[in-house]
């Protein structure tokens, strides 16, 4: 098993080139979830100067946050950009704080205003909304070929939710993992990570049927499909990716559906709490 932790922050303008920290106790927390809306990430940053720390807080900067095991894959586990930062003294330490959206800018500058004839193809208006976002895709195969607009096609506004709304005319929808932008039928996997996770593996805990309750007072509940559990920190652990897990509880191939990453290169949590359903 990997034990030796790592964790490195590269920060800079998006189109420039930035610099790296490796040194410094590096802190996270990164919830990422399978839905349209932003992954987000808080990164904290242990003693950095005072003249470092205003560059890194600068707003739109880039990050790119790596983290794993020295004796197994170490990977990016998140992109995005800084939405706010700021340094503030935490007793002997000065600690800059980092607030992290995940294809923010990709979204939030991607306004587009579209006008198609009829008998235009979905896909080619899909593609549309995939270039004004600007990332790199996967799952444009799943729009139907030969499908139509017979009386044309038109949208103003922001790309993402032109997107969402021809996606939703196939039952499918998309999601932003890592700044690569999934197109995805709901109940299906993305991406398969390969792993497999037991006690001996990776696994931390004994996965846990999550219930719904069906009543105010929660006395009724109900069984559902989903289960939460943790394992070590493994940067494939990430939503619309499939993985197989064997305990005694839980045996199968599971969609992850949400993680949230916790952990620093000093001590404390070093883990990804993860909520699946059985595939």
């Amino acid at each position: 098993m990997a034990w030796i932790r790592f964790v490195e922050v590269t920060v800079g303008p998006k189109s420039g080139e930035g610099f790296k920290i490796d040194a410094l106790k590096i802190a996270f927390n990164i919830e990422k979830t399978d839905s349209v809306e932003h992954n987000t990430s808080k990164i904290q940053i242990y003693n950095l100067s005072k003249e470092t720390s205003d560059k890194v807080c600068a707003e739109g900067n880039h990050i790119t946050l790596k983290a794993g095991y020295t004796e197994e894959t170490i990977a990016a586990i998140f992109f995005g950009d800084v939405v706010r930062g700021e340094r503030k003294k935490d007793g002997e330490d000065y600690v800059t704080e980092l607030e992290v959206y995940d294809g923010r800018t990709a979204l939030m500058e991607g306004h587009v205003s579209v006008s198609y004839a009829k008998d235009t193809e979905a896909k080619t208006v899909v593609q549309a909304f995939l270039d004004a976002i600007g990332l790199s895709f996967k799952g444009l195969d799943l729009v139907p070929n030969g499908e139509k607009y017979d009386h044309g096609y038109a949208f103003i506004g922001m790309a993402g939710d032109g997107l969402r709304d021809v996606l939703n005319k196939f039952g499918l929808t998309y999601t932003i993992q890592n700044q690569m932008l999934y197109i995805v039928k709901p109940g299906e996997a993305a991406d398969k990570t390969g792993l497999k996770l037991t006690p001996d593996t990776g696994l931390l805990t004994i996965p846990q049927q999550i219930v719904d309750k069906t009543s105010d007072d929660d006395v009724e509940k109900k069984a559902t499909n989903r289960w939460k559990f943790s394992a070590m920190l493994f940067p494939e652990l990430i939503p619309k990716a499939a993985c197989k897990v064997e305990s005694s509880t839980l045996n199968g191939e599971v969609i992850i559906s949400k993680s949230v990453m916790t952990g620093d290169n000093w001590d404390g949590d070093f883990k990804v709490d993860i909520e699946a359903e059985v595939a």
